[in-house]
């Protein structure tokens, strides 16, 4: 009966690091330690053999999750696919300070920008096919925002993920699968990844709980 419970706190702890490998908030792998040192922990009561084999099983498991994460098609499986661009686009090169990024951003003409950190900037071709190499994610106000980095005209750029859906909303940029930032991100992962939000848990209990008996 021990051991039953013990692998079972084995397979919980092993769920919970697998969504901190994937997670692609602000917290990252943060809110999976805890859980980690449960496993290691649990593990004490197991043999030498059986523990070597348990963390190297983890390890492989968490490999492919958490390698290259921005160029992993298991996180974003839109990697590869092309997005079909309408003419009225310039790749603008600002200050890295002021974007906090090393890409060229990709805006419409004529878009209200902040010109004085503008270092360059270049027309796009028009009717052109735009493939996504990379996503990046980028944490402003402790949110989660995409970054689509697409090969454009021989060289990468980027906009952000609201610039993302207001491209498709005004039809200056298609997908045939897509048509928002939040589906850069494959649904079983970023489903995965929200047991990370564990700790407001008890929050989310008392509420419901005020909300049954208001």
């Amino acid at each position: 009966m021990h051991k039953t419970k013990s692998c079972l706190i084995l397979a919980v702890c092993t769920l919970f690091i697998g969504a901190g490998a994937v997670n692609q908030g602000i917290s990252g792998f943060l809110l999976a330690s805890p859980f980690m040192v449960g496993f290691i922990f649990t593990l004490k009561d197991f043999s030498l053999k059986v523990k070597i084999s348990c963390i190297a099983a983890v390890i492989i498991f968490s490999i492919p999750l958490v390698w290259n994460q921005e160029e992993n098609k298991m996180i974003y499986p839109w990697l590869g696919t092309e997005f079909i661009a309408e003419c009225g686009w310039e790749a603008i090169t600002f200050e890295q300070g002021f974007t906090g990024y090393e890409y060229d951003t990709l805006v419409p003409q004529g878009a209200d920008i902040e010109e004085q950190y503008v270092v360059s900037r270049r027309s796009v071709s028009c009717d052109g096919v735009w493939k996504l190499t990379r996503v990046f994610v980028l944490h402003p106000d402790l949110g989660t925002l995409y970054y689509p980095v697409f090969s454009v005209d021989g060289y990468e750029a980027t906009m952000s993920g609201h610039q993302l859906n207001d491209a498709f909303s005004s039809k200056l940029l298609k997908h045939s699968q897509i048509d928002s930032s939040y589906d850069l991100q494959s649904s079983w992962t970023e489903n995965w990844s929200l047991l990370m939000m564990w700790p407001v848990l008890p929050v989310y209990v008392f509420t419901g709980v005020i909300g049954i008996f208001a």
